[in-house]
């Protein structure tokens, strides 16, 4: 089987699971990736598709076609050179891009919903009216957690054409995590973007430092958030307790988590609407052994159980995130506790072979259809 992954961008700090899908699947896999916009323009390896240039103008204009059309017809041939058996498109938009291409060249299309194409306000909106054919003409729908698949229900897909495939997460590399035996060191993994919510995790932060003078706080990766909450870190008066890391290489992140007592994430759901979806770092924090500390927002409650692997607060309670810090932080044995029922959690069911193993039999199944 030749599976033919399309992507919006080759973004390799935030989204390990697409390249995942690019890399590890058991199959013969042609991966496209985009210019910045939603439709693919080049191979991963640099080989180019399509190129905006004088003789691609020159042949639109002698064959008599849009741009549009010259893109969709580039791909569809493109396809079909390959022998493309399917294609799995990443993120709702891109699968609306390159749907007509794939009826072109009578291929079956799966389309991946990952978070923002599902629930944001402003995406639904703008591709109400492809996201109703989408779903009419593509071959399945995955979801990336059972509360997606509810949203997608909710845009008009049906039911039976949905199929939920957690991320999951290569578990022999993140291991080596002791809450028990590490200082009440906190940490934070993520984009500083709305949904992770950074700033509130500080506000949390703050009011722990007040029970717990010796807490920590690591707060490792980038984003537009990132220096409003340098100035919040200056204005609570955190400057010793808190340490901002920028990005980081993979193999620092996993030090910086073997010394942590918990993980900690305040997600919510924005005003725009955009969510979280299920949350990749809450799988590598589990498979250290460490306990999270989240919210109960949109997928995160289908990995992380209650008291039982972690600590959840509602959305946006920034009292009740703190109590639950604090509680880890007091009690080296609790976070122990959870630690193992959460590490036993991630490797039986949300390890990265697992999740890659269930995408390979959806797609199997769609091309024997």
């Amino acid at each position: 089987m030749k599976i033919c992954v399309v992507a919006p961008n080759n973004n390799t700090y935030s989204e390990t699971f697409i390249h995942a899908h690019m890399r590890r699947l058991s199959s013969t896999v042609i991966s496209l990736v985009g210019d910045g916009s939603y439709f693919p323009v080049r191979e991963v390896d640099g080989v180019v598709l399509y190129k905006r240039d004088i003789g691609a103008w020159l042949t639109r204009r002698i064959m008599g076609l849009s741009i549009q059309q010259g893109e969709e017809k580039a791909l569809s041939q493109f396809l079909v050179q390959r022998q493309i058996d399917v294609v799995l498109a990443e993120y709702g938009p891109t699968a609306c891009a390159v749907l007509k291409s794939c009826q072109m060249a009578g291929i079956p299309l799966v389309a991946h919903f990952h978070g923002f194409d599902a629930f944001q306000y402003s995406t639904a909106e703008e591709y109400k009216d492809r996201y109703q054919t989408l779903f009419k003409k593509a071959a399945c729908l995955i979801a990336a957690s059972q509360s997606m698949a509810s949203q997608l229900c909710l845009l008009g897909a049906l039911p039976e054409q949905i199929a939920v495939n957690h991320y999951g997460v290569d578990v022999s590399k993140f291991q080596g995590g002791q809450p028990s035996k590490s200082p009440p060191n906190f940490v934070a993994v993520g984009r500083f973007i709305e949904k992770k919510a950074p700033h509130l995790t500080l506000l949390a932060f703050h009011k722990v430092v007040e029970q717990v003078p010796t807490a920590h706080l690591t707060m490792i990766g980038d984003g537009p958030l990132l220096e409003a909450c340098k100035q919040l870190v200056v204005a609570l008066n955190l400057k010793d307790q808190v340490t901002l890391r920028g990005v980081c290489p993979p193999e620092e992140v996993v030090n910086v988590l073997r010394q942590a007592r918990a993980f900690v994430q305040h997600s919510l759901r924005t005003s725009g609407g955009d969510s979280e979806s299920l949350g990749v770092v809450f799988l590598e924090a589990g498979a250290m052994g460490l306990p999270s500390v989240a919210t109960k927002h949109d997928g995160i409650p289908e990995v992380i159980l209650d008291g039982k692997t972690g600590l959840l607060a509602e959305e946006g309670n920034i009292e009740q995130f703190a109590e639950h810090m604090i509680a880890l932080a007091q009690d080296p044995e609790l976070a122990e506790n959870l630690g193992n029922e959460a590490y036993k959690r991630v490797n039986s069911q949300f390890t990265e072979e697992r999740s890659l193993s269930n995408l390979y039999k959806i797609l199997t199944e769609i091309t024997q259809k």
